[in-house]
């Protein structure tokens, strides 16, 4: 029992390893993301940066308290260690899930005021040229229409008749 215990702790070390690391390297990249449009950030611990790295801190002291607890032979130690090291797993997963869905909303944020930008500039040349030339330019940039989805009242009226 004992083998198989250190074993799962050892692959779960051999994981954790390289997910911290990039845990690491996505808090490094938010933080540093370009803030032209944005105040200029305070760097204390409340930045990504900063609270990365405390949260990777605090996910190893609780991991080895987790493996202590874990090679004790109290029953309810074990159970509690085997507990630790699982939810410590799942925060750090989660953490890097979260840092994910971060970077990615900045990158669309970026790519759409750099589209805005683009469209603004476009407009703007549009409308100098009509100034100038005394010719009718029209706009290349035709708004975005989503479609409405409709739902038949058929559907509602069946799930109004199931309920």
């Amino acid at each position: 029992m004992d083998e198989l215990f250190l074993f799962m702790l050892g692959i779960a070390g051999l994981v954790s390893v390289p997910c911290c690391g990039a845990l690491l390297a996505l808090g490094k990249m938010i933080d540093r993301y370009p803030t032209e449009y944005e105040e200029n950030r305070t760097r204390s611990l409340s930045s990504p940066l900063e609270s990365t790295r405390i949260a990777v801190g605090v996910f190893w002291v609780l991991f080895v308290s987790g493996i202590w607890a874990l090679l004790q032979q109290d029953r309810l130690l074990m159970i509690a260690g085997v507990t630790l090291i699982f939810a410590t797993c799942l925060f750090l997963f989660t953490a890097l899930a979260f840092s994910f869905a971060v970077l990615c909303a900045l990158r669309r944020r970026r790519e759409a005021i750099l589209e805005i930008e683009r469209e603004v500039a476009v407009e703007t040349a549009r409308v100098q040229l009509e100034k100038t030339a005394g010719v009718r330019v029209p706009s290349p940039f035709v708004p975005k229409a989503k479609p409405v989805r409709r739902i038949p009242s058929t559907a509602i009226d069946a799930l109004l008749r199931h309920s």
